[in-house]
């Protein structure tokens, strides 16, 4: 029976080892935690069949997904490279770049993860099999088992190389959370603040929410992925800027930002909500399937049966 290995079962890896098992209920799942209540709270929950504070129950595994904070990849890549040699191995980390040199550094032939897709909340306690419903899940090049697996927890996959990925990421999601925690410090700053949280309601909690997320992973996010931040924080200040000085100028095409920001917003949404997950067909340049091409490992998991439409709900 292939068995899949979770390395790290916090959110995302407990989350990625229910959905997995829920779609795929003959794979068996192993798991690593460093806390060894962790371990224990994913076997009591059949989350894993085994799991422990040992790197050996690794060894069991076809396939390894390696679902650690990205500041602890490095070590555990390293850690890895023995227990996992001659497997599959691939990550849910934000950024890529750094984390491919790091799988390079340790000997281990990563085709790298990323699911657009979270939430503020942390742990194994806050596992939930319908994540990554739906979802992005970019790679860094083809893998059939690797697909299989997205396919199964219901994401879509997305190949890219890592420097696209992460450029394009720092804008749609790393700035996004650099925006949010401006925002929650600029207001919490202010000598009003005590009175104005009283009143705050939609449009603080929107706005907020990305600033409730776990410091450490929002501290790895931004140092891993810096130089494409900065270039997206500058865009954003000169937008901002834009809507100060027509502010400051009661100019009346103002309106006129404001439009187009919604016409876009709108856009997008519209794609969303037409689109339908394929099996790995799209693809975005430049770069292609990224190193090793359209090649691929297989073993004995293999792609996942079909799936009804949407993935999980």
């Amino acid at each position: 029976m292939p068995t899949v290995g979770v390395v790290g079962l916090g959110l995302m890896g407990a989350s990625f080892a229910l959905a997995v098992k829920k779609a795929r209920p003959e794979l068996t799942i192993v798991g690593f935690d460093r806390d060894a209540a962790t371990a224990l709270k994913a076997m009591d929950r059949g989350i894993a069949s085994a799991a422990g504070t040992d790197l050996d129950v690794i060894e069991m595994a076809d396939v390894v997904v390696v679902a650690v904070p990205i500041l602890a990849m490095q070590d555990v890549l390293m850690s890895l490279r023995t227990h996992a040699a001659g497997k599959v191995v691939t990550d849910v980390a934000s950024t890529k770049g750094i984390v491919m040199e790091w799988a390079s550094g340790a000997g281990i032939d990563l085709v790298g993860g990323h699911p657009m897709c979270g939430r503020e909340s942390s742990g194994i306690d806050a596992a939930d099999a319908g994540l990554f419903g739906g979802a992005p899940w970019i790679l860094t090049r083809r893998d059939e088992t690797v697909i299989g697996l997205v396919e199964a927890a219901g994401a879509h996959p997305l190949v890219m190389d890592a420097a696209t990925h992460d450029r394009l990421v720092a804008g749609v999601s790393h700035a996004a959370l650099l925006l949010s925690v401006g925002y929650v410090l600029a207001l919490s700053g202010r000598a009003d603040w005590p009175e104005a949280s009283k009143v705050a309601a939609s449009g603080f909690r929107d706005m907020s929410r990305l600033a409730a997320g776990d410091p450490a992973m929002s501290a790895g996010i931004t140092r891993t992925n810096r130089d494409n931040l900065l270039e997206q924080l500058d865009a954003i200040s000169h937008s901002l800027a834009r809507l100060r000085r027509h502010l400051e100028a009661d100019d009346p095409r103002l309106v006129e930002l404001f439009e187009e920001a919604r016409s876009v917003r709108e856009r997008w949404s519209t794609d969303v909500a037409n689109s339908r997950p394929t099996p790995l067909r799209g693809e975005l340049p430049p770069g292609g399937a990224g190193p090793g091409g359209a090649s691929s490992r297989r073993t004995p998991l293999g792609p996942s049966p079909r799936r009804g439409e949407g993935g999980s709900p």
